[in-house]
């Protein structure tokens, strides 16, 4: 079991660079089917003979095929395209909500293979109950059971080619409870339970941050050859308010891995007491379920509103509506500040859900540094909606992992974690007993 993170430590000799440079070469014929050796070599500027070699052994490993001859005007023999092999290895992807666990299953192209959403709410852990203590009593080994229940009914999954199953979560690592924290579901699980699983099922198993995951996603879709993304706030709001941040590159995290946790930014001292503890937190404001219930009362509607519902209203100039989304702006401003304050990073993106409002939201949004003109720290705070997707925290698991933990050359335990993973092993935890 692999845990996400991201650091800037490497470690040079023959085998990672010959990692690297496969790594490399498959990476940009996933990202551009049909490329040939030739490309290749202008590419990354390595020699044609590395090349030619690298591309043989990804083929002959199955990760790679060649589609025939590729369509060019030069005359003499064509070049050979290449692209990543559709029926080689799979990943099994699962994104788990308040509401339930939605499934892909791709192929390493990070082409769709199999999805589907299985209904499964948190609610009936009793957390999110108003007598809740603020415990999070532990779902691990009914959400274990849950994937191993939906890989092995997917008629698609085939075991043999699986590579790793990810999972993104709206949490924390515990790394001395030895135990994730769902903190937007109000759950927790145990190490053990997700070890207990990839023992069962024999494939890897590698968690991620949900924020985190969308950040890597938002990432790498406004990346280009001469355009690195160095510092990245991604809020977002779903079940709850979290950010991933990037800083430098890598991930900020934190010695525990609580950095990001903004949704704990009280806007109300004298508030509700939060079941973090603290009181009149915006997580228990802004959210989609916060926002939705909140509109149906207000305006009375028979069922809950959707948000992009919500955010028509506004456009139309609805006042309760309005006047609703503008509280919640104005609190979620309250905590992307803070961030920014405290980071110094200025590009904020929005998604998670929330970013179906649309331009209103937005606009309230961007409005507050440019009323306060005098405000030296919100000036140039640049904030905009996600461009990775709804589901991006899937796309930015399956990206990261295929960046940054697969290995096709090395054994990934030789990497030492060092690009962006940190190892878990099997350890005994009271009450549990590992297969």
């Amino acid at each position: 079991m692999r845990y996400m993170t991201m650091r800037e430590q490497r470690i040079n000799n023959q085998k990672t660079i010959k990692e690297e440079n496969i790594k490399t070469l498959f990476s940009l014929i996933s990202s551009d089917p049909g490329i040939t050796r030739a490309q290749l070599g202008r590419v990354t500027t390595l020699s044609p003979t590395t090349v030619s070699t690298l591309v043989d052994e990804l083929v002959q490993r199955g990760l790679v095929v060649e589609t025939g001859p590729a369509d060019t005007q030069s005359a003499g023999r064509k070049p050979i395209s290449l692209k990543v092999n559709p029926r080689g290895r799979q990943l099994a992807l699962f994104s788990l909500s308040r509401w339930g666990i939605r499934f892909w299953l791709y192929n390493l192209a990070l082409e769709e293979v199999d999805t589907h959403f299985i209904e499964y709410s948190a609610d009936h852990y009793g957390g999110f109950a108003e007598e809740a203590d603020g415990t999070e009593p532990d779902a691990g080994e009914d959400y274990m059971s849950l994937i191993e229940s939906i890989l092995i009914k997917s008629p698609y999954c085939d075991p043999s080619r699986l590579l790793a199953i990810c999972i993104s979560f709206p949490g924390i690592r515990l790394a001395r409870e030895k135990a994730f924290s769902w903190s937007a579901m109000r759950v927790s699980f145990s190490e053990a339970d997700v070890l207990q699983l990839e023992k069962r099922l024999n494939v890897p198993v590698f968690l991620g941050n949900a924020a985190l995951s969308r950040a890597y996603a938002e990432k790498k879709y406004l990346e280009g050859p001469n355009a690195q993304v160095q510092d990245l706030i991604y809020v977002t709001v779903r079940d709850g308010l979290g950010a991933g941040i990037i800083a430098g590159g890598v991930f900020l995290t934190g010695r525990d891995n609580s950095a990001g946790e903004i949704g704990h930014v009280s806007v109300d001292y004298k508030g509700k007491r939060c079941a973090c503890g603290q009181r009149g937190c915006v997580e228990q404001f802004v959210t989609i379920d916060a926002l939705t219930e909140r509109v149906q009362k207000a305006l009375n509607l028979k069922e809950l509103p959707t948000v992009a519902e919500i955010g028509e209203q506004c456009l139309k100039g609805n006042p309760i509506a309005c006047e609703i989304v503008d509280d919640v702006a104005a609190m979620l401003f309250t905590a992307i500040f803070s961030t920014v304050c405290v980071s110094g990073i200025k590009r904020v993106v929005i998604g998670g859900g929330i970013e179906q409002l649309g331009d209103y939201f937005l606009d309230q949004l961007r409005a507050f540094p440019r009323n306060n003109p005098r405000n030296k720290l919100a000036r140039d705070i640049d904030i905009s909606y996600a461009r990775s997707g709804l589901y991006g925290d899937i796309r930015g698991i399956a990206q990261f992992y295929l960046d940054n933990v697969f290995t096709i050359t090395m054994d990934p335990d030789d990497m030492n974690g060092q690009n962006g993973w940190e190892p878990i092993t099997a350890q005994a935890v009271p009450g549990r007993a590992l297969l």
